[in-house]
């Protein structure tokens, strides 16, 4: 199996942040920190090829955690999370990397956190998460182009700290807490046809673990277990995890290798700057 190395280390330990891919770097933005779980407005840039980290300029207009982001033609899309009081927000701004300006979005529709946000053939997929009231089951599409929400199909299985990828075949979304514990749940998303199918069960149950798709694959990593998914036939397989135990971490693809970074250490129970890579 592919084996992971050490590519540098995060200059702030955290973890349930957001990442992109912008112009063949790494941008990861805001998360959590500490002992008490301290929201960061800071935003790290990595470099693959120097294979180290600075700090941006930039920061985020909010401290912020348990919310994701994505990447648009230099534009990093960001929303919902957890604010410094633990509440849910329906926060939407947008970053123009280029001239580091924020701009503020129509805010979601539903406020949430522990949600995932993914791009898939041009629009943003905002799935699940958590809420005053419970576990979300609606899913809020965002039109880059006219900057308007509209609701996609609900989730059949309202949860949070899933994972969710873009393919061809629609959107994944991997595992989460479920009924008071991770699980081991698959579901496909349609959005041409609005359906949800059964995809094929996780080996083991993963809540708040890592999810990308490399090489016709969908990778998961979550402490000691990884696997993946081959997306042709939908079969999974074991796979190295990354050297050092964690949840909460971020797993970005970009240029044929697979980067964990950051994240939260069981025991003992810690942020961590660590970051591996590995190329399948």
């Amino acid at each position: 199996m592919p084996t992971w190395e050490l590519a540098g280390t995060l200059q702030t330990p955290r973890d349930d942040f957001a990442t992109a891919v912008v112009d063949g770097e790494i941008w990861v933005l805001g998360g959590m920190t500490g002992d008490r779980g301290n929201r960061l407005t800071s935003i790290e840039v990595y470099d693959p090829h120097t294979r180290a980290w600075k700090t941006s300029k930039v920061e985020m207009p909010v401290g912020l955690a348990s919310f994701e982001g994505v990447a648009i033609d230099g534009r990093i899309f960001v929303f919902g999370g957890l604010d410094a009081a633990s509440q849910p927000t329906d926060f939407s701004a947008v970053l123009d990397t280029s001239s580091g300006r924020w701009t503020a979005l129509p805010p979601i529709p539903h406020a949430r956190y522990a949600h995932t946000v993914t791009l898939h053939e041009g629009r943003i997929y905002v799935v699940g998460g958590e809420s005053v009231a419970g576990a979300v089951r609606e899913v809020d599409v965002f039109d880059v182009q006219s900057g308007r929400w509209s609701p996609g199909a609900p989730l059949p299985h309202a949860r949070g700290s899933h994972d969710t990828v873009s393919t061809s075949d629609g959107l994944y979304v991997l595992g989460g807490w479920l009924d008071g514990a991770p699980s081991r749940l698959v579901q496909r998303y349609v959005p041409k046809t609005g359906t949800w199918t059964a995809g094929p069960a996780l080996p083991e149950p993963v809540s708040r673990a890592g999810a990308a798709v490399l090489d016709g694959r969908l990778w998961v990593s979550f402490h000691e277990f990884a696997a993946a998914l081959d997306l042709r036939t939908g079969e999974w397989a074991p796979a190295n995890h990354p050297p050092l135990s964690r949840h909460g971490h971020g797993l970005v693809a970009l240029d044929g290798a697979l980067y964990a970074i950051g994240g939260c250490q069981e025991s003992p129970l810690r942020d961590v700057r660590t970051v591996d890579v590995m190329t399948p």
